[in-house]
């Protein structure tokens, strides 16, 4: 009897090819045509004619159909099925033997569906069993691990399509909010111009007015003789004298005339002054670093800031005895730290909420005004340590020479 062909190799966790040669009965695996794909040695030494690739032998034709039958049986279902079959056992000795057939799928035979036949006589070999279930556990296992891929190139899918949902929503709120910044930016500057223009007109009007009043109201004064008279011209000429200095503050509320006039850096210098002198507080300020020109718009929301830093320092600090003002020029941005002594606050009571249920919207409008020119503001302040209030204005190619 010559040598059996060597076996495939099978790439599963276990050493088929051992327990394929360990079975001491015939074992043979088939295609659903009965071809044979594979043979132990048992079955090379006990059939005769078993050659791995020509149709098992049988002893006639209606033996064939009955094998062809009978493997067809085998491939539908997962179950184990029992038979009996003519086999040539030796020249023109033909044998009716039992046999078994299971189902299978080895990786090592391409991946299709083959029929594993064991021939016996003497009942279903138990070592056949472990083979026949240890080969179903593995399809089954094969099947499982598909499935499981299946569902996570749906999961994966889904993610995908969920996430570029969600970059669509988070470009589209984008863009909302930049077309909101550009109409906010606007409509600041609109307001801004129309601050300039009622200032101008305050001005050069009512404040050209009052000054040909005052000086009609004095040359009256020689004509009058009676005492009470000119008693009533000088309380007359000191009401005029009280309207233009409310006129005036009016008028640099609405547009300070130093900025336009001396700049940013020397309006904010008087602003600090006058404002020590009328509240005869101690005050310090300081410029560091080169000087740049500020866009009108980032000039403005500095000056307006340190406009409401004070007036709350006066107003909520306790009479602080010294308030220091530092204006930092860098390259590519522009800081105003304002400190001062007095009593504090809790710092966490600065969130926008807090300070709309209190009515306090000076923080708010700081805030508000600064991320229009593209600014930031933080505070800092505990009961008993005073206040640091610090913001910072980027600045790029768009600052220009218009303050």
């Amino acid at each position: 009897m010559e040598d059996c062909p060597t076996m495939r190799a099978v790439p599963h966790n276990w050493d088929f090819n051992a327990l394929f040669e360990f079975v001491s009965n015939p074992i043979l695996i088939l295609r659903f045509d009965g071809v044979v794909e594979a043979a132990n040695r048992s079955a090379h030494e006990t059939l005769a004619g078993v050659e791995v690739g020509s149709v098992l032998s049988v002893l006639g034709s209606g033996d064939a159909d009955e094998l062809l039958r009978f493997l067809r049986r085998c491939s539908t279902t997962n179950a184990t099925v029992p038979g009996a079959l003519h086999f040539r056992t030796g020249d023109e000795v033909y044998e009716r033997l039992r046999c078994h057939g299971a189902r299978v799928q080895l990786q090592g035979f391409g991946g299709g569906p083959l029929i594993l036949l064991h021939l016996h006589s003497d009942g279903l070999d138990r070592r056949f069993k472990i083979l026949a279930a240890k080969l179903h556990d593995a399809r089954m296992v094969m099947q499982e691990r598909r499935r499981r891929v299946r569902e996570m190139q749906a999961l994966l899918t889904e993610r995908e399509r969920l996430l570029a949902r969600l970059e669509e929503d988070a470009a589209a709120r984008r863009s909302a909010e930049h077309e909101r910044d550009v109409v906010l930016a606007r409509l600041y500057r609109a307001g801004q111009d129309e601050r300039k223009r009622l200032a101008r007109d305050l001005h050069d009007h009512a404040g050209q007015h009052l000054v040909a009043l005052n000086f009609g109201l004095r040359r009256l004064t020689p004509h009058l003789k009676e005492l009470q008279a000119r008693t009533d011209l000088e309380h007359l000429l000191k009401q005029a004298q009280d309207v233009g200095e409310a006129l005036r503050r009016v008028t640099l509320a609405l547009r300070p005339a130093a900025l336009d006039e001396f700049g940013f850096v020397t309006a904010l210098r008087h602003l600090i002054g006058e404002w020590s002198r009328f509240t005869e507080t101690t005050t310090e300020f300081g410029v560091v670093g080169e000087e740049i020109t500020l866009s009108t718009e980032v000039a403005i929301t500095l000056y307006r800031l340190t406009q409401e830093a004070l007036t709350n320092a006066a107003k909520h600090a306790g009479c602080p005895s010294l308030v220091s003002i530092v204006l930092r020029y860098s390259p590519d941005q522009i800081t105003l730290m304002i400190d001062d002594n007095g009593s504090g606050f809790e710092a966490d009571a600065a969130s926008g909420k807090t300070l709309v249920a209190q009515g306090k919207l000076g923080l708010i409008g700081m805030r508000e005004r600064l991320a229009l020119v593209g600014g930031g503001l933080d505070i800092e302040s505990a009961p008993g340590s005073g206040t640091s209030i610090v913001a910072r204005v980027r600045l790029n190619g768009s600052q220009g020479n218009d303050a």
